[in-house]
């Protein structure tokens, strides 16, 4: 789970990280009660979304009036800031910069351990600094201290505690972007990004009290919230398939594979279509769990096609899943438009089903086996929705 910023910089006070002075309004408050009070001179009013880049989108704001603050925290709630809804801004002292710091600790991929990052060129997105310009510092779980990596003794006390904070909270990722050294030699945490593990929910009571929220910045919807309850229940241990997020869009989507599902989303966005949800579903669920993520898929209103893909499964069970799918679509019976690509153990048993499935309820199907690539297939979409 992704906190918001005013989350993750209540974490980092809980450390001795120090943060800029602010408040956080919420969109129901009062915004002209809330900010009689300030007494900064100048602030900075920060939409609180789950994305980056909120200054590359318009989403952070420099005031130096209340009338100035008032406007610009109204203008932040009407926005859409990367599809994500803005449902609180903080309103913060501008500092005033001598120099700016990237600091953040998470996991490294390569070897499974967790790993700090330190930069001199703070405030700018990390893929934007050169490589040369990124130390890399190994860490280990069994060892509380960070290794000796710099010679402002401010920055190792701040990753030190920072490492803390990695190992207390079950971080996955903990960044401070910038930190800032002010004119007066103070050191500041200006930003917070923290994602934390989510199997770690057990040993957190305090993480109860966090808002439930999605990565598009938003409450769960009902549909989200039942998808949720798929993979849960005894008996429902083998594969997932409760992983779906409702857009905006009108094609509805049933992917399988974590890679692929990504790869097939770019592609649909591509090619101009706009996706209704996304969703994946891996690891040869059983047809119960792969029916009531269909049946969930297809109650959304609007929709004006589906597509079924995935890449060339090595063990998942092609014909078991396409029962749940089918289940669905005789219930169902979309008068929309359905391609489907798919590839694996029992392909043919499955597209012989879905053909089936198709001459029973009259639907309009298009199947595609591993001869053509999930990047084709979307074509197909395109001409069938099209028309």
């Amino acid at each position: 789970m992704n906190l918001y910023e005013w989350e993750g910089k209540k974490m980092y006070q809980k450390y001795g990280i120090a943060i800029s002075k602010g408040i956080v309004i919420s969109r129901n408050d009062d915004v002209k009660e809330c900010v009689k009070n300030i007494s900064f001179d100048s602030v900075v009013a920060k939409a609180q979304v789950l994305s980056g880049k909120r200054g590359k989108n318009n989403a952070i704001r420099f005031c130096s009036s209340q009338q100035e603050i008032e406007t610009a925290v109204s203008d932040l709630f009407a926005m859409n800031v990367r599809g994500q809804y803005v449902s609180s801004v903080r309103v913060e002292e501008k500092l005033a910069i001598a120099q700016e710091y990237y600091l953040s600790i998470t996991y490294d991929t390569n070897t499974k351990q967790p790993v700090l990052l330190f930069s001199t060129e703070g405030g700018v997105d990390i893929e934007d600094v050169a490589e040369k310009n990124i130390q890399r510092i190994p860490l280990t779980i069994s060892n509380p201290n960070i290794p000796s990596f710099t010679q402002e003794r401010e920055v190792q006390n701040i990753a030190q505690k920072l490492w803390e904070c990695f190992l207390q909270e079950d971080i996955r990722l903990v960044e401070i972007n910038p930190l800032v050294k002010t004119q007066n030699n103070t050191w500041i945490a200006a930003d917070a990004k923290i994602a934390i593990d989510d199997d770690a929910f057990f040993r957190h009571d305090e993480w109860k009290e966090l808002e439930e929220r999605t990565m598009m910045g938003r409450l769960p919807t009902q549909r989200e919230i039942a998808v949720k309850d798929i993979d849960k229940g005894e008996g429902y241990y083998r594969g997932t398939a409760g992983k779906y997020i409702e857009m905006d869009g009108d094609i509805a989507v049933l992917f399988s594979g974590g890679g692929a599902s990504i790869a097939a989303m770019d592609a649909m966005i591509r090619a101009g279509l706009s996706p209704a949800n996304y969703t994946e579903y891996s690891g040869n669920p059983p047809k119960e769990k792969v029916y009531e993520l269909a049946k969930i898929v297809l109650s959304k209103p609007g929709i004006r096609g589906l597509w079924i893909a995935g890449a060339v499964a090595n063990f998942t069970d092609i014909a078991a899943t396409f029962a749940g799918i089918i289940q669905a679509l005789d219930e169902v019976q979309p008068t929309f438009p359905i391609v489907v690509r798919r590839a694996g153990p029992n392909e043919e048993e499955g597209m012989q089903m879905m053909k089936e499935c198709a001459e029973r309820n009259n639907l309009n199907i298009k199947l595609f086996g591993k001869e053509v690539g999930i990047d084709e297939t979307v074509h197909s979409l395109v001409e069938v929705v099209n028309v």
